[in-house]
């Protein structure tokens, strides 16, 4: 098909339904695909349509392509289900946000690398983990620094979730309550990137490798904690 060539309607619009995952939104679809994010209101209204090359960007979004299109079940038929999700249809939705590595936080008169994340800035959207397959709240993140090696390079890729159970022994991302009154945290902010050793009302307890310590954080001082995923989260 070529680019100059436009697909129609209604009909169009119920086959990119059927293949579009349960938990994205029209409007987030488009807008990860560099789209007007009113494009399915247009495509369901009368004569509404789609050109070939925006419909190619919509798809790859969600791992698929034109030719999925023409198999996709009419509606009157029963779609077959296969027990879990092969890596090439899981949904490129997870975002990755940017990290820098921040200045150094000082710490019973020793230095703590610090990282800023900056949840306003998706530097990229990721396919899921298949150990995150249906599960809220994950995101992408890169290790700046060498606090954390062995565990984690300089440059790894990690998955966190937010609002996960906490067990001693997580690696977790420690987000810091910012210093001035007028930063709502909902940017830039200052996380620790470390491994769990111990939690009470008052303080929170962990460990970095490089050098190696391990040191307290009031919890009036933290904003929240996520974990780090593994295999074994979602096993």
């Amino acid at each position: 098909m070529a680019e100059s060539d436009e697909m129609r309607g209604v009909a169009l619009y119920e086959r990119l339904m059927a293949l579009k995952p349960a938990d994205l939104a029209e409007t987030k679809w488009a807008e990860m695909a560099g789209l007007n994010r009113g494009l399915f209101t247009n495509l369901k209204s009368k004569g509404g349509s789609i050109r070939s090359d925006n419909l190619r960007k919509l798809l790859s979004v969600i791992g698929r392509t034109e030719a999925d299109l023409t198999d996709v079940p009419e509606s009157n038929a029963a779609p077959v289900h296969f027990e879990g999700a092969s890596i090439e249809r899981l949904p490129r939705d997870m975002p990755v946000f940017g990290t820098a590595l921040g200045a150094e936080m000082i710490v019973e008169g020793e230095a703590i690398e610090q990282t800023m994340l900056n949840s306003g800035d998706v530097i990229e959207y990721r396919k899921r983990p298949i150990i995150a397959n249906g599960v809220d709240r994950i995101y992408g993140l890169y290790v700046q620094g060498s606090s954390m090696y062995p565990a984690h390079r300089d440059g790894a890729f990690l998955y966190a979730q937010r609002g996960a159970s906490l067990r001693i022994g997580d690696d977790v991302v420690v987000y810091l309550r910012p210093q001035n009154e007028e930063d709502d945290g909902a940017r830039a902010t200052h996380v620790l990137i470390k491994r769990l050793i111990r939690r009470s009302a008052q303080y929170v307890e962990l460990e970095q490798f490089q050098p190696a310590k391990t040191f307290r954080i009031a919890m009036g001082s933290v904003l929240r904690i996520d974990r780090v995923l593994t295999a074994d989260d979602y096993a």
